[in-house]
């Protein structure tokens, strides 16, 4: 499942959605009305002129951008090294023998430390078992890399609890063989991981861009996974931009989904996510629309009635019950007063038995939607 920590799926920005009006009446009423009305119109072009300043001024601070770049840049090199410290230590603690091996292989000794991904995000958040983002990692992948055991690496994966162990393990691996297409998107895989898990938006942040750079590297290599990790990180980096950047990003989420499904129709979690993003955009007030439509030739378009046609194809391609899925099958339903159904699909969360904290706190949020709407159905 998707994990909903920022998840705002893409991280839009939120301003006042009041309806605008040029009309005036005579009669006190309506210019309480027109007064309001005006008041907002004038909020809009006030945060629109703002907005234009920020482009015209784009050349002056082009140096603080470079600087900021560079500062990231400085973070990742630093975060990669205190990884790659903190495995040596394990390393050593687990075998000394084994110091001056520099081999990798998949033995027994090396699975010891323990490498999982059992973090639930949001997203988008996108994790993979409790937010709707899993792999097919039982099918056969042939290794492109001699001596590379990637059957082992998504074994480590499946085990909860050791996120840190898991990126620091491919964090070395995407430096050895970072043309590898089949190593790249499970480090990819593994940074969004990792940045569910630690509390530090530094490093969250720094984490989350060397995946997507790894990624962009390849995105010239037809494959589903790459597309579908580099899009999931796409989107949760939207939480450190600014709202046209926000927008931007948005649009680059979107179309790493639609390259994935394009090469793999059948996936469930890629219509999960195509789901998030229209759901997001069916939800946009009438003013982030008309802000939208003025930094952009083509703002986004998507209905609720859209957003439940992927949550379906979603639902109908899973093989495992995804919680998030349904929870936003309803949120779609409440928004178009479809109360049934909603109530029907809520009901199946209530009634299941869950053990992970991701899937408590949707049901704990199932609950209180049926608490409010099972009263109108």
């Amino acid at each position: 499942m998707i994990c909903n920590s920022s998840l705002s799926l893409y991280g839009y920005w939120s301003l006042s959605s009041d309806k605008m009006s040029n009309q005036l009446q005579t009669n006190l009423i309506a210019a309480a009305i027109g007064a309001t009305i005006g008041v907002i119109s004038a909020a809009s072009i006030f945060i629109y002129q703002k907005v234009l300043e920020k482009q015209q001024h784009a050349g002056k601070n082009a140096h603080l951008d470079e600087v900021d770049r560079r500062l990231t840049e400085l973070q990742t090199e630093l975060e990669r090294l205190r990884v790659q410290q903190n495995q040596q230590r394990k390393k050593k603690k687990l075998n000394p023998k084994r110091e001056n091996d520099t081999t990798y292989a998949t033995t027994d000794n090396d699975t010891d430390v323990d490498f999982s991904t059992a973090g639930d995000e949001e997203f988008f958040d996108c994790s993979d078992s409790d937010n709707g983002i899993s792999d097919i990692e039982n099918r056969t992948t042939e290794a492109t890399c001699p001596g590379l055991n990637l059957s082992a690496l998504d074994a480590h994966h499946q085990r909860d609890g050791h996120e840190e162990d898991d990126y620091l393990e491919l964090r070395n691996l995407v430096d050895t063989y970072p043309d590898s297409v089949d190593v790249v998107w499970r480090y990819a895989r593994s940074c969004y991981k990792y940045s569910n898990c630690t509390t530090d938006a530094n490093v969250r942040k720094a984490v989350i861009c060397a995946g997507i750079d790894a990624c962009e590297k390849l995105l010239d290599v037809q494959n589903a996974d790459l597309h579908k990790w580099c899009g999931v990180l796409v989107g949760v980096n939207g939480d450190f931009l600014p709202v046209a950047e926000k927008i931007k990003n948005g649009y680059r989420f979107k179309e790493h989904v639609m390259k994935a499904l394009e090469m793999r129709p059948n996936d469930a979690d890629l219509h999960h996510l195509l789901g998030r993003f229209k759901y997001e955009v069916a939800n946009l007030s009438w003013i982030e629309r008309k802000i939208a439509a003025t930094l952009f030739s083509e703002p986004p378009s998507a209905s609720y009635e859209d957003a439940i046609d992927s949550f379906q194809k979603a639902e109908d391609f899973s093989v495992k019950v995804n919680l998030e899925n349904w929870l936003f099958l309803s949120k779609c339903y409440i928004a178009l007063s479809n109360y049934k159904p909603a109530c029907q699909w809520l009901e199946k969360i209530c009634d299941l038995s869950v053990t992970s904290e991701e899937d408590e706190r949707i049901q704990n949020d199932a609950r209180q939607l049926l608490a409010k709407y099972s009263g109108y159905q």
